[in-house]
């Protein structure tokens, strides 16, 4: 003799049906908020790579390639001052802002700044690259930066920095 211990479920076929139905709702719930996560994320990443062409652009103007090691300190400061400019502007911690998100922000501000807002930007890249904390060294061709490549490098983008600024005074 069999006893069968669920036996309403196998008696009860709308019972099946709902619990069925609802495993292909929820499928079809994360198939949707997936598709929509990933719609999101190419337009962030289009609108991303649209604003960074306008600030390599002006950067290109001034003789900047992102590829040099001033280029890439450059950067990093532009993405600190990123990060600090979102962390006022939301009223948070700096250490808690997505610097992606941070990063799209600015560069579409800058993109859509007036010279002189674009200027007060540089600016404050420029106090991120003369802060003795704001940056600090990482890794160089696998070892850790030694303290006068640093230096050299630090000091070279704030030389790019200073040039620009005076480019856009006069």
């Amino acid at each position: 003799m069999q006893v069968n211990t669920n036996s309403y479920v196998r008696e009860n076929p709308l019972f099946h049906q709902a619990t069925q139905n609802q495993q292909e709702s929820a499928t079809s719930f994360e198939v949707l908020l997936s598709m929509q996560s990933n719609q999101s994320t190419e337009k962030n990443q289009e609108s991303q790579k649209s604003s960074l062409t306008n600030f390599d652009d002006f950067l290109s103007e001034f003789g900047v390639s992102w590829d040099s090691e001033e280029g890439r300190m450059v950067r990093t400061a532009q993405i600190v001052s990123a990060i600090q400019q979102y962390a006022k502007e939301h009223n948070t911690d700096p250490l808690k802002v997505n610097w992606q998100r941070a990063n799209v922000s600015w560069n579409q501000n800058f993109a859509n700044a007036s010279r002189t807002e674009q200027k007060e930007m540089l600016e404050n890249m420029l106090g991120v690259l003369e802060s003795e904390t704001a940056i600090q060294r990482g890794l160089y061709m696998g070892e850790t930066e030694s303290p006068a490549h640093f230096e050299k490098r630090k000091s070279a983008a704030i030389d790019i920095l200073s040039e620009i600024l005076q480019g856009i005074k006069a």
